[in-house]
């Protein structure tokens, strides 16, 4: 039987379009626990207005998101930066690489460096830092080895199998989305993983509820022959070590 005491936690997540109303009437629910992720400056202001509503199981992470160079220039990018309050928040992200967006070396070295910005703030402020790294794994790990945050969390894992264990070796956190990646050893590793939804991303083409981490926590046990409840403490665990538990 399922433990409804501990709570689901969605690690990463976009709620920035949804009303404070929607989000006010899930979380009065109590079942989960969610991260959510700024991509803009837009996004960063959409979700300080629902911060202040103080919704219980709700918490942020700013940041700017790669593709913010192929939109504003890396001097406005920088500026915005500086301008989001991180006091405000639990983590950075999501902030990192993506080679998919571009294949032009000038745009990718100024997500290099926005990324490396942000990096450094999550360093300064002791903060997790939630990273995207997609087509851009062996970059965005050799960037990650010229700092000294360890606080790393590799959110829906895209790389090479070697990489991955690169990641977990070093002590990273992963997350994991209807259990992709596939991680072997699984059972070695679960004090580095997060569950996630990514929501609003759609999963086999269906549109995702806030809800549906509980589906995702279930995809997650049934491939690896794990128990729900076991999972759920494992991950809960995680989050209490991050964060401690004054933040739940």
């Amino acid at each position: 039987m399922e433990n409804k005491d501990l709570k689901f936690i969605d690690i990463h997540c976009h709620y920035d379009n949804l009303s404070k109303e929607e989000l006010k009437q899930e979380f009065l629910k109590k079942e989960q626990i969610s991260l959510t992720a700024s991509v803009s400056f837009e996004s960063y202001e959409k979700l300080e207005e629902i911060r202040k509503e103080k919704i219980n199981g709700l918490f942020f992470a700013y940041g700017l998101y790669p593709d913010c160079v192929l939109k504003n220039t890396l001097d406005n990018c920088l500026e915005q930066v500086n301008k989001i309050n991180f006091n405000n928040a639990i983590a950075v992200g999501e902030i990192g690489m993506d080679y998919k967006i571009t294949k032009d070396k000038q745009k990718r070295k100024e997500q290099e460096i926005l990324f490396l910005k942000q990096l450094e703030i999550a360093e300064k402020k002791d903060l997790l830092a939630v990273i995207h790294s997609r087509y851009a794994t062996k970059k965005v790990l050799d960037i990650l080895s010229t700092v000294n945050n360890k606080k790393i969390l590799l959110h829906w894992f895209s790389g090479l199998n070697w990489e991955l264990n690169r990641a977990l070796d070093r002590g990273y956190y992963v997350t994991n989305r209807f259990a992709q990646p596939t991680i072997l050893n699984i059972k070695d590793y679960l004090d580095q993983i997060f569950i996630e939804t990514d929501y609003p991303v759609s999963y086999n083409s269906k549109p995702l509820a806030i809800y549906d981490i509980k589906k995702s926590y279930e995809v997650f046990c049934k491939e690896y022959s794990l128990d729900l409840n076991f999972v759920k403490e494992k991950i809960y665990s995680n989050f209490l070590k991050l964060f401690g538990k004054t933040n739940i």
